[in-house]
């Protein structure tokens, strides 16, 4: 599920834009203001919900069987 960006509250910071881990989100330079560019490529971690000042980013987090296979996943590569 991809995330969401509520241009009400968004008052275009770009902390989303540098902050997130993954590259999901684009920049619009004619408005100034953040889009979702690759939404299949979101890791649900929170951090451009957590870093927005404005809590503007909504975030839902996909089933917990998704989630229990990215955390088996990713510990089989990191090897622990």
């Amino acid at each position: 599920m991809p995330v969401k960006i509520n241009y009400h509250l968004c008052r275009g910071c770009k902390a989303c834009y540098r902050e997130c881990p993954a590259d999901v989100y684009g920049w619009d330079k004619e408005r100034d203001i953040p889009y979702t560019a690759y939404p299949d490529e979101c890791w649900h971690c929170g951090i451009c919900r957590m870093e927005c000042p404005e809590n503007a980013i909504e975030l839902t987090l996909p089933p917990q069987g998704l989630l229990d296979l990215n955390v088996r996943f990713l510990s089989r590569l990191s090897g622990t």
